[in-house]
């Protein structure tokens, strides 16, 4: 008798950057329109004083990767942040794609009027967008989260196994 096994699978390994492109290949322009209209309704709210409508769209998402309400201490530090530095006028930085559960959405936001220089003080807001079962949420970009702009932004050469 003879007998093969072989236990290995075949496995692809790709990079940051391909598992970006496949998963940008798959947007279309609607993806990005939801996205911007969402932060635009969350930056005019804020920037209207309803701080509690604007920060009950905000979400985050569990160690599963499920999107999940803000816990009452992140949504009372977000309140005392709004109420400090309210927003008087906002404008997108940028924006990027990168997976589902990962992604960039960033606003500068101005928390007095601009002086005759243009020139205000400014925050700045990052939001994670993540697209769970086709639907768009606008969730907190975390502190150990990778942003493009960011010193912990993901090498694009980094291999993923799959």
């Amino acid at each position: 008798m003879l007998w093969s096994c072989s236990s290995e699978s075949q496995k692809s390994n790709k990079t940051f950057s391909d598992v970006e492109e496949e998963f940008a290949a798959t947007l279309s322009a609607n993806d990005t329109t939801e996205v911007l209209t969402a932060g635009t309704a969350l930056l005019d709210s804020l920037k209207a004083g309803k701080i509690d409508v604007a920060v009950n769209m905000l979400n985050t998402t569990d160690a599963e990767g499920n999107i999940v309400p803000l816990s009452d201490e992140k949504r009372s530090q977000l309140v005392t942040r709004f109420e400090r530095f309210p927003v008087v006028d906002y404008e997108l930085e940028y924006y990027n794609f990168s997976l589902p559960a990962l992604n960039d959405l960033k606003y500068r936001t101005f928390f007095s009027e601009k002086d005759a220089s243009g020139n205000a003080p400014a925050l700045s807001l990052m939001l994670n967008p993540v697209k769970k079962d086709g639907k768009w949420y606008l969730c907190l970009k975390e502190a150990g989260q990778p942003a493009k702009d960011a010193a912990n932004a993901v090498n694009p050469d980094l291999i993923i196994a799959q």
